[in-house]
């Protein structure tokens, strides 16, 4: 190579990789929390593996705490700018004064399986036992508290309510007995249905809607960032289609993130996601109205619904047809 050529690449290299390093400083940075080791993440782990939030100039770090509750109390104390959380803990916050809304519903119904040990053979067959959620407000026990009071139960009277932090903890105390039912997402419902659980109910077939995994942010953060918002959204969608078109990747970064190398839990676990994660991921207005009707907070009763959700996201990308256009590729 001549000396000229050289001199040249050399400043070609030098500028490339001071454009990279600009490239890189300039990316918002983004703390997401999410609650869950479930296949409904698989969607928002897959965005972050193909690198879906760096092409649209964000840098994501993902962070699992097993607690929606907590999720919400990392975001108000400004430690995520977006969560992926249970809709209860945030309605029961904004009641309480909090910033917090919905702009985005990746499950739009309370996909949970209430299993129980294999002498229950009911619901109302629980009076009397004591049964587990992931934590008191959290989406679990929402759905457990739903299907008691809809078969005649009292929680807390008729039937005690036991609260265990994560998925897999209720599938162990199930598979123990230490409970007689417990709300279960996949994978965890496999592992309680090979120590003789069973499934009692299919939470999605009930008819009720709910936001068991929303996209959460502040009214605040979107006044001052709603172009980043808004590619948090794109970058999610992008994810979500790459799961859907590369199931060997998807099953790759379920693994990855959730550490399980079982081939049936791998591939249960894929299933539960696409057969639960909105196609177009608006927030679950109903949802929100159910919560507020079980809701004990002084508040619920005169609050208005369209308060906790902001769709105008979402609708501007359909509206644009980005989700047609990333369903095609």
């Amino acid at each position: 190579m001549k000396k000229g050529s050289k001199q040249l690449a050399l400043l070609a290299g030098v500028f490339f990789c001071l454009a990279t390093s600009s490239w890189s400083q300039t990316r918002v940075k983004l703390n997401v929390v999410y609650p869950a080791v479930t296949g409904v993440m698989t969607a928002l782990w897959t965005a972050a593996e193909v690198k879906a939030f760096q092409r649209y100039g964000l840098d994501v770090s993902l962070l699992y705490i097993p607690s929606a509750p907590q999720v919400v109390r990392v975001m108000l104390a400004g430690d995520a700018q977006i969560t992926v959380t249970g809709g209860a803990a945030v309605v029961s916050a904004n009641l309480s004064g909090a910033d917090l809304v919905f702009i985005g519903g990746i499950v739009n119904v309370p996909a949970f399986y209430v299993m129980a040990a294999p002498e229950i053979k009911s619901i109302e067959e629980l009076r009397g036992a004591t049964v587990g959620v992931t934590r008191f407000g959290s989406s679990s026990d929402f759905a457990m508290r739903y299907v008691l009071q809809k078969h005649g139960l009292r929680p807390e009277k008729d039937v005690t309510l036991l609260q265990l932090g994560g998925m897999l903890e209720l599938a162990t105390a199930l598979s123990k007995r230490l409970v007689a039912a417990a709300t279960l997402s996949s994978p965890a419902d496999l592992r309680a249905r090979k120590s003789g659980a069973q499934q009692l109910i299919n939470m999605a077939t009930t008819g009720v809607s709910f936001p068991q995994s929303a996209i959460v942010t502040t009214r605040s953060y979107i006044q001052a960032h709603q172009d980043e918002v808004l590619n948090f959204l794109r970058a999610y969608a992008e994810g979500m289609q790459r799961m859907i078109a590369d199931k060997p990747m998807a099953k790759k970064v379920i693994q990855k993130y959730s550490r399980e190398t079982d081939p049936d839990v791998l591939e249960s676990t894929y299933r539960y996601g696409l057969d639960y994660i909105a196609p177009v991921p608006y927030p679950a207005r109903e949802g929100i109205v159910e919560i507020l009707k079980q809701s004990n907070h002084p508040k619920a009763k005169n609050a208005n619904p369209d308060d906790f959700i902001d769709m105008s996201l979402v609708k501007k990308l359909e509206e644009g047809g980005f989700f047609r256009e990333t369903n095609q590729r």
